[in-house]
């Protein structure tokens, strides 16, 4: 299966292209702000990059699966990449699967605690969060999202934690490699709390989310894909004040 993988969430994404959970080609992007002027051009190449290696001709139509991160991050940037994703899903009348940044961090990581916490800047001081519980299911072991995700402040992140690791189950904080203040966030938190750090993008683990996704049964049409925003932007923010 022919996978199109794409993050517009943040400057710490791109896109690839899989075959299956073999990687063809993958591009990073070099600004957040340009995903609506390079993604397309991206994608072009990747498909040109991926096709000359396997003396083919491949277009956007030859794409089975179109994976797309969901947020949170960028506002602009998520739009970007589901509008793609929902307009190639549509034209080639092809499945498509949104994956939360969260979700990919924690897919990513694979931790071996019993909860997952990804951690994400989410500026004006503020972090993302969300709690994942690893369960059996389906004949292999995976974390599921528990409750909505959260955005807190630092002070509050402590308490927070604290009564997770009260239930008695080990938690592992996630954060990716290039988000300096949520790794500072250690020296702040408790202990016992395990850390583990996520390097590149997050690609890989969209992509195979995706294709798992696919597997069960579970992809979604292009007018079901949402964006996993977490909080209002500022202009809506500032015109409902």
């Amino acid at each position: 299966m022919l996978i199109l993988a794409c993050d517009t969430t943040s400057e710490y994404g791109g896109a690839a292209l899989y075959r299956d959970l073999d990687c063809l080609a993958a591009a990073r992007s070099a600004s957040a702000a340009s995903y609506s002027v390079t993604l397309f051009q991206m994608v072009d190449d990747l498909l040109a990059q991926a096709g000359a290696q396997q003396g083919l001709s491949l277009s956007l139509r030859d794409v089975e699966l179109f994976a797309v991160a969901t947020g949170p991050g960028s506002f602009t940037g998520i739009r970007v990449g589901l509008a793609a994703a929902q307009a190639w899903a549509k034209a080639f009348q092809r499945p498509v699967w949104g994956v939360s940044v969260l979700e990919a961090m924690v897919e990513e990581a694979s931790p071996d605690t019993e909860l997952a916490v990804p951690l994400l800047d989410a500026r004006r001081g503020e972090f993302f969060l969300e709690t994942s519980r690893r369960r059996a299911a389906e004949g292999r072991s995976r974390f599921v999202a528990e409750g909505e995700g959260l955005v807190l402040k630092p002070e509050n992140l402590g308490s927070f934690l604290a009564r997770l690791l009260q239930s008695g189950a080990a938690v592992t904080c996630i954060v990716r490699e290039h988000d300096r203040l949520a790794q500072a966030l250690r020296a702040s938190l408790p202990e016992s709390i395990r850390w583990a750090e996520v390097r590149g993008t997050l690609l890989p683990a969209i992509a195979r989310l995706a294709l798992e996704a696919y597997r069960r049964g579970r992809v979604q049409s292009p007018a079901e894909i949402d964006a996993y925003y977490m909080r209002r932007p500022d202009a809506e923010v500032k015109w409902r004040e």
